[in-house]
Order: C-alpha cells, then structure tokens, then sequence
C-alpha cells in the first residue's frame, strides 16, 4: 500500500521517477515526477517504507547534522539521536533509516561513532586475563 511521499522508481510507461503526491478513494495515486518534489521527500535516501510524518521527522534531523561537513561529526550526531529515538517504540522505522543512513556514511569515513548505548546484559565480559 503506497503512503505520501513513497518513491516510485518508474510507472507503466512512464519512465520518470516520482513520488506518491495525492491517494484518491478509487484506489489510484497521483505521482509527481518533479524533482524538487523527490527532493522533499528524499532528500538523502529513499525513504519509502516511512509514513510521511516518519519521512519529515528523518529529514528534519538529517538536515540539521548534514549542515556540518566533517563526516564523522554527521555519524556521531546521527548516533545521538538513535540513542535519543530508540527508547519510544514507535519510533523503530526512523531509527533503522538512521541507522541505515549512518551505516553509509560509516563506510565513506571508515570511522565508527565516537559513544553509543548498549544494553548491558548483551556484552560479554572479558577473560580476568585481559583485563
């Protein structure tokens, strides 16, 4: 079932990419092929699979972490608000598209966010000996 904002690659003949812009009761959807209209709904990365309330919350905190240019700074930032997301369920969609989002930027840097949270029961102590 397509949302507002879903990115359709290509339509019947047309060609074009576009992005769902209207749902009509007929079962029918209106695509735009506009590119600022892509643009406002994927602005960094196919965010179909998001409601569109989802998709303006995760380009709302990509654009305030993509405004600085040091790439490790963006993946650091993104891990804040993973950290910041994950403890409301209903937040789980945005998380996996940030975490998605900073798994890309983690391969272009090769760096690794600077502090996470972790469930504690999940690590495994070390051996006494290499500690």
């Amino acid at each position: 079932m397509a949302s507002i904002g879903d990115l359709v690659p290509k339509a019947g003949i047309y060609t074009n990419p576009g992005v769902v812009v209207e749902k009509k009761e007929d079962g029918t959807v209106v695509i735009d092929t506009e590119p600022m209209t892509l643009h406002k709904y994927h602005r960094y990365t196919n965010t179909t699979g998001l409601s569109e309330k989802e998709k303006n919350t995760f380009n709302q905190i990509l654009d305030s972490i993509y405004q600085n240019e040091d790439d490790v700074e963006k993946i650091n930032g993104i891990q804040k608000n993973i950290d910041r997301l994950k403890v409301d369920p209903s937040n789980s969609k945005i998380v996996q598209y940030l975490r998605n989002q900073q798994s890309h930027l983690i391969r272009k840097a090769k760096d690794l966010p600077r502090t996470y949270n972790w469930d504690a029961s999940a690590i495994r102590a070390l051996p006494k000996d290499k500690v």
